[in-house]
């Protein structure tokens, strides 16, 4: 680990072609990682207040397990989990950023997921806020979190088919040619059927100054409609 307190121009390269300038404050982590999961830590790499390392995707629960439960790690909170695209013919990633009093550099754990079957055990069991977290990846990128009691979408419709932060997905009005949509085609605005919205029944309302007795638009009872949203 000598490394780690060189300088940074002497610094050996690792994992993003950047120095590995570990604060020493953070020596202690990058130790307990190097030995505690030599098997399964790849491409460390380390700036000012971050420790990264990626990992398979298989390992996902294993690792982040140790990470939160061993007593010299404690990672106890999970601020943000992510999916990642690296471009077309190249893979995804669910990245994991962890906080633990113990250590001063928060930890980004990158987790390798294959773009051809996108698939990756769910951590709700592990931190149950990952759950929103999980649903975002997957409305956004269609990443399947195995184990997810509630995997739907968050953001688009239940019907939509197509993922808008995928790179392969080309615009939202041709996603139905892109390599990135699902099984059914985008609806587009040339398939619309306007016409239902002339089946409901009209409704008019007689000019105000025919309605003498009407309380002011958005006034009933002395209160107005806005008074209806606010908490009591």
């Amino acid at each position: 680990m000598e490394h780690v307190c060189r300088s940074r121009p002497a610094a050996h390269p690792l994992g993003r072609r950047r120095s590995l300038s570990t604060p020493a404050a953070a020596g202690a982590l990058v130790r307990i990682l190097t030995e505690r999961f030599a098997d399964d830590l790849r491409n460390l790499w380390t700036d000012e207040d971050t420790v990264e390392f990626q990992i398979d995707g298989a390992r996902n629960v294993e690792v982040l397990t140790a990470l939160r439960d061993e007593p010299d790690l404690a990672f106890f909170m999970l601020a943000d989990e992510a999916g990642v695209d690296y471009g077309v013919g190249e893979h995804f990633e669910v990245v994991y950023h962890l906080f633990s009093w113990q250590h001063p550099a928060w930890l980004r754990v990158r987790a390798r997921v294959d773009r051809s079957n996108p698939r990756i055990r769910t951590i709700t069991h592990l931190w149950e806020g990952a759950m929103f977290h999980e649903r975002e990846a997957y409305d956004m990128m269609g990443i399947i979190f195995e184990g997810n009691r509630d995997l739907r979408r968050i953001y688009m419709s239940p019907d939509y088919r197509s993922f808008p932060q995928r790179r392969d997905f080309v615009l939202p009005d041709d996603a139905a040619d892109s390599p990135a949509h699902g099984v059914n085609p985008l609806e587009r605005p040339e398939t619309w059927d306007l016409s239902r919205f002339s089946d409901a029944a009209a409704v008019t309302f007689p000019p105000a100054d025919e309605r003498p007795d009407a309380p002011a638009e958005g006034v009933t009872g002395g209160r107005t409609d806005a008074d209806k949203s606010r908490p009591r």
